[in-house]
């Protein structure tokens, strides 16, 4: 349940990094950054009507043709106790036909099924009678039959050094290879009181994922008074501005497998991801599903009246079109996967515009599996190079004020030339420039994004 309290303590999300150490064990082989969907974010009541319908929204919205293909449920899907002979189970009330069908249904759509775990279960949404530890190759070939593709296996335990997770994490990576299904293994090392674990490791022998940050809300930044002390609502960022998030994940860049940023934020609104989650803690209290640590951990918001929920539903500002795109933006140019958090099946059309943008997703999804730097120490500016030579060009402004913000082709990577073509992956218009890069009247936390390549000839 520690999730549940950092995200709706408004605890912040951003990781403190230092140079990664390396672990020398055999690494999986590298892939590209998932695309789905994950139910944490959006706080959906999980069950079998409501995931058939996410599945149905998934195909209907265009979010498969355009590229994203795991469905994922989050906590909450299990059973509290193993069955009599040690397997685990799908809660009976929430999924009565199991979870079989329900990956049949996502796969007779194209679509890929995955699952959440933990060895322990001890401080996150799911029953500590469900956890996973010593039971990792009866869980693994339990998945496969299941026909499970995607497996998030969050810590949520307690502290520990590197090397006994390395053990803990690995020995389920190495189940789920043995398993005789390919099953893609997301691991989260920081929910072990370490947020900066899955950063500072580096955890390419164990898992495809690792998550480098804490736990992201829908928030740019924290706009309410303090509440009590010590202050939850200090001024931190949630929503990470580039120049921070971005040093995180790239002090941890590696080849063989994608960092984590978490999942995505867009069309997530504050007031329906806090009331949500509140509801979710409320559900798991009157459920007897929290120990007595987790309901003292959880007494602000179990005690919580409903007004004051309201309120602090209401207070926050959410983020806008402009701080969205500049989100999706730069987990497009750092290569992070694209797990969209929020509800398919009433999302709007600008979300889904937002969601779908090809050219955004190509540059998420290139094959040369680059990650983002920064241009010049400029921590307004990324560059990406990409497989066809061109390279990706980020111009942040995380200011509250309008700015100009500029580069040239050289500084970002470009071999000389007399011209070059940049095109705008949000508007989809495209310039000539003699070498200068120049976003002009950028909108406080707006982005404009750019693929810059090489031209024949310059055009107005």
């Amino acid at each position: 349940m520690r999730r549940l309290l950092c995200a709706l303590s408004m605890v912040a999300a951003v990781a403190s990094c230092a140079n990664p150490t390396h672990v020398t064990v055999a690494a999986p082989q590298g892939i590209l950054p998932p695309m789905g969907w994950n139910s944490w974010n959006s706080g959906i009541d999980i069950n079998d009507q409501s995931i058939r319908g996410t599945i149905d929204a998934m195909v209907s919205s265009g979010m498969r043709d355009a590229g994203y293909s795991y469905v994922n449920l989050d906590a909450g899907w299990a059973a509290p106790e193993r069955s009599s002979t040690g397997e685990l189970a799908a809660d009976p009330q929430r999924f009565p036909f199991g979870l079989k069908p329900l990956a049949d249904y996502a796969h007779e759509r194209g679509l890929r099924f995955g699952l959440y775990s933990s060895p322990f279960n001890q401080t996150c949404g799911q029953s500590v009678g469900a956890a996973s530890l010593g039971h990792e190759t009866q869980d693994a070939a339990t998945f496969a039959a299941w026909g499970i593709d995607f497996l998030k296996y969050d810590w949520c335990g307690p502290k520990a050094s590197h090397d006994e997770q390395t053990r803990i994490f690995g020995a389920m990576g190495s189940a789920l290879r043995k398993s005789g299904r390919r099953i893609v293994y997301s691991i989260n090392p920081n929910s072990a009181d370490d947020p900066a674990a899955g950063a500072r490791f580096d955890w390419s022998g164990v898992a495809d994922m690792v998550r480098v940050c804490g736990d992201l809300v829908p928030l740019w930044r924290n706009a309410l008074p303090p509440l009590g002390s010590p202050d939850p609502f200090a001024a931190r960022v949630f929503n990470a501005l580039p120049d921070q998030l971005a040093d995180a994940v790239n002090s941890a860049a590696r080849p063989a497998y994608r960092n984590d940023p978490d999942m995505l934020v867009v069309g997530v609104t504050w007031s329906e991801f806090f009331l949500n989650h509140r509801e979710l803690v409320l559900r798991s209290a009157r459920n007897r599903l929290l120990t007595a640590d987790q309901r003292v951990q959880l007494e602000p918001l179990l005690s919580m009246s409903a007004q004051t929920a309201q309120w602090m539903a209401a207070a926050q500002p959410g983020l806008t079109e402009d701080e969205q795109r500049s989100h999706f933006s730069l987990w497009a140019m750092l290569g992070a996967p694209l797990l969209a958090g929020n509800d398919l099946r009433s999302m709007s059309a600008a979300t889904s515009s937002m969601l779908t943008n090809r050219e955004v997703i190509a540059v998420d999804q290139d094959p040369l599996l680059a990650t983002a730097h920064q241009v010049g120490g400029d921590g307004r500016i990324f560059a990406k190079p990409l497989a066809d030579s061109s390279v990706a060009v980020a111009l942040f402004n995380s200011s509250n004020a309008v700015a100009d913000i500029a580069t040239t082709a050289h500084a970002v990577g470009l071999p000389p030339a007399s011209c070059y073509t940049l095109r705008d992956l949000w508007t989809g218009q495209s310039v000539g420039t003699a070498g200068g890069i120049v976003a002009r009247s950028v909108a406080p936390h707006a982005v404009q994004l750019l693929r810059a390549v090489q031209a024949a000839r310059c055009s107005p």
